[in-house]
């Protein structure tokens, strides 16, 4: 079931050796740099004249033709596994859905203009994450979406396949083994119910799971085709320690991370030099366009290190403005309340710089090593 995971990952990473002399992306107008490097003629002729509504089909991995079918640069950018940098800033301008169809517009803009207006492309589509998540309060409560029920729970799920499958096709899976079983039909109907249950977006039968502490679709429909299994062949479905199963694997996915966060942590000394990666943006229009073309470098010392937090102290001794940097910013941020059980955004938004010879605490992964 995991091996998804490690594909995916294989893939992201078998692409970087483009960009290993550039970094990743972190704003629109870096990623439609990067893009025309990247992209060939013949791809970019096919972005720029294609409709808004049909881009997303322009490259992987929903393209038709093998040609676009192998462009994979947008997709590795904004998988689970791709580039965090570009995820993390359109997450914090409200967008979480549109993260490929972002990119791919920016570049067609950028394609047709020679440039873009990434204010105007960003409120587009906060604007059509409003309408989506609006429409998708609805979602946890309807039985049917897009003329397809929606089972409410597990045993739901059962009687619903048994409408899909004649007897004969049950009696071909009673005689397979569970692996075996889950193996031939996890990319097949398993992502039938992992598209049409919307499993990867909102329905009740998400939200039966998320109720469970489960939240990957594919750890749901795995769930869903190994208990359909034991139904069939009369076996205790042994819901309890399959929830396990996937908890302790997120847990010790975590533990990994840390791990990894613990030794990437390691390699920042008191004393070295670093570079800033204005995560938080600029102070200034011009400091933008300067950072644009890799002409405004920030540097800094660290005076100290924070190993719980994962924090360095850092003494700026450069800037390319005067202003300096900005080192917090709550725009996009979202203040959950525990008596509404809702989250919202602050009502005012507070931007904090510092200047030239000033200390401040960072997150270590705004700095990079020189």
């Amino acid at each position: 079931m995991k091996k998804i995971f490690l594909i995916s990952t294989i893939l992201f990473l078998a692409h970087l050796h483009v960009f290993a002399q550039n970094k990743l992306p972190k704003n629109l107008k870096q990623v439609v740099i990067y893009l025309d490097k990247d992209c060939p003629d013949s791809i970019k002729i096919q972005i720029k004249n294609t409709l808004q509504d049909s881009l997303i089909y322009t490259v992987y991995p929903f393209a038709k033709t093998k040609t676009y079918k192998d462009y994979r640069t947008i997709f590795n950018w904004t998988s689970e596994n791709g580039n965090p940098k570009i995820t993390k800033y359109l997450n914090k301008k409200g967008i979480f859905d549109y993260h490929s169809e972002v990119l791919l517009y920016s570049f067609q803009q950028y394609l047709i203009n020679g440039k873009i207006k990434e204010k105007d492309i960003l409120s587009k589509y906060i604007k059509f994450q409003k309408q989506l998540d609006d429409k998708n309060k609805i979602k946890y409560i309807t039985d049917t979406i897009n003329k397809v029920y929606i089972p409410k729970d597990l045993q739901d799920c059962f009687v619903q396949i048994n409408t899909f499958w004649n007897d004969s096709i049950k009696a071909k899976v009673k005689t397979l083994e569970e692996d075996e079983f889950i193996g031939k039909v996890h990319l097949g109907f398993g992502m039938w119910m992992r598209n049409n249950w919307q499993l990867w977006g909102v329905s009740r039968l998400s939200k039966y799971f998320n109720d469970l502490n489960i939240y990957h679709p594919d750890d749901m429909s795995g769930i869903i085709l190994i208990s359909y299994h034991r139904h069939l062949n009369n076996r205790e479905i042994r819901l309890e320690e399959q929830v396990k199963y996937y908890q302790d694997y997120w847990a010790n996915a975590k533990k990994t991370e840390l791990k990894g966060k613990t030794e990437s942590f390691s390699k920042y000394k008191i004393g070295d030099t670093l570079e800033y990666s204005y995560p938080k943006g600029f102070v200034s229009k011009e400091q933008e366009d300067k950072y644009d073309k890799d002409i405004c470098i920030a540097k800094g010392i660290i005076t100290e290190r924070n190993k719980k937090d994962f924090l360095i102290k850092v003494k700026i001794i450069e800037t390319c403005d005067k202003k300096g940097i900005i080192y917090y910013d709550n725009d996009g941020d979202m203040i959950y309340d525990p008596k509404t059980k809702r989250s919202s955004r602050p009502p005012k938004r507070i931007i904090k710089k510092i200047k030239h010879n000033k200390e401040q605490w960072f997150d270590y992964k705004s700095w990079e090593p020189r």
